[in-house]
């Protein structure tokens, strides 16, 4: 039988989720807290050309793309 999941953390809640092999290279959501993050086999890379630790660049990467969609949805408070 062959493992068709990988695991990955969440990088906003940090909790561990188990994703579809298919669903490598894309964009998923977190059950848990709604975050959206790029799902990365960490099996399949072996990119060394990365400044920061892969974890870590998802993570911001994740950060700015929900606080741009804050932006731009209207729903952050214009003080």
């Amino acid at each position: 039988m062959t493992n068709n999941f990988f695991h990955q953390h969440c990088p906003v809640c940090g909790r561990s989720l188990r994703i579809e092999i298919k669903l490598a290279d894309t964009d998923v959501v977190c059950q848990h807290c709604g975050g959206d993050f790029l799902a990365i086999d960490q099996k399949c890379q072996h990119r060394s050309d990365t400044i920061l630790p892969g974890s870590r660049q998802v993570k911001i990467e994740s950060l700015l793309i929900q606080g741009s969609r804050v932006i731009h949805s209207q729903r952050a408070c214009r003080c």
